[in-house]
Parts: structure tokens; C-alpha cells; sequence
């Protein structure tokens, strides 16, 4: 009688062993998905801390030489006379940064000494698929 109960259960364990291995596989998977997931969220993190250490690096100039006075403009305007290459050399490091990102400071129509500083780039991507534009704004006071 034990024979014959042995018989009838003979296969069983192999499907026990073939479950779990499907189970542990898709385990596997999750955690590369996850993986990815991680990836890409610390580059993007990375992409928005420069943008912000960029933003800081025009914000220092503004404040460090006192070029924002009576609505003059010299360090983001050229069309004044001013000395507006402490401003393209920015524009230029942001692009460098940025693989062709843009960096634009604009001065508050409403308020003389509103700064508003916009770093847009584009985010690199694997396989060509559709890249993900971002933009990081920052505002400022400089008097």
C-alpha cells in the first residue's frame, strides 16, 4: 500500500521545484526593475542639483559685483554697454553642462531687482527612446 502512495505522488516535488523557481525568478525581476528605477531617479537628482549649483554660481556673481543698479542690467544685458561676459560665460557652462541645456536670467518687469533665473535642459536617455525635457527656475532679490 506505501508503494502504491509513493507512485501516485512520484512528479509532485518537481512541480513544487519549477513553482519556485518561477516565484524567485520574477523576485529577480522586480528587484532589476527596481535597479533601473534607482538609476534613473539618482541621474535626474544629480541633473537638478547642478542646475541648482548653476543658478547659485550666477546668483553669487550678481551679488558679488553689484552690477544690478538702478535697473541697469550689465551682467545679464549686453545691449547696455555693460560687461556682459561674466553672463554668456554662465550661459556656456550651463550648455556645457547640460549637453545643449539653455540658461536664461531675466530681471522682473514689476520689480527692478527680481532676478529670475530658468535652466532648461533635455535628459539623457538610453535607446532612443523619448527624452524628458526639465526645467529648474529660481528667483532672487539683488540690490
Amino acid at each position: 500500500m506505501m508503494n502504491h502512495s509513493l507512485k501516485r505522488q512520484g512528479g509532485f516535488m518537481l512541480i513544487e521545484v519549477l513553482a519556485a523557481i518561477l516565484i524567485f525568478s520574477f523576485g529577480i525581476l522586480g528587484l532589476v526593475g527596481l535597479q533601473a528605477a534607482t538609476i534613473n531617479n539618482s541621474i535626474s537628482a544629480e541633473d537638478r542639483s547642478q542646475a541648482a549649483l548653476l543658478a547659485d554660481n550666477l546668483v553669487a556673481a550678481l551679488w558679488s559685483k553689484s552690477k544690478l543698479v538702478s535697473g541697469s542690467c550689465d551682467l545679464l544685458c549686453a545691449a547696455d554697454g555693460g560687461n556682459a561676459k561674466d553672463y554668456t560665460n554662465w550661459q556656456a557652462k550651463v550648455k556645457t553642462a547640460f549637453h545643449g541645456g539653455s540658461g536664461v536670467a531675466k530681471l522682473d518687469a514689476s520689480n527692478a531687482s527680481l532676478v529670475v533665473i530658468t535652466i532648461s535642459w533635455t535628459a539623457a536617455t538610453k535607446n532612443n527612446t523619448a527624452a524628458a525635457s526639465h526645467t529648474y527656475t529660481t528667483e532672487v532679490v539683488v540690490q
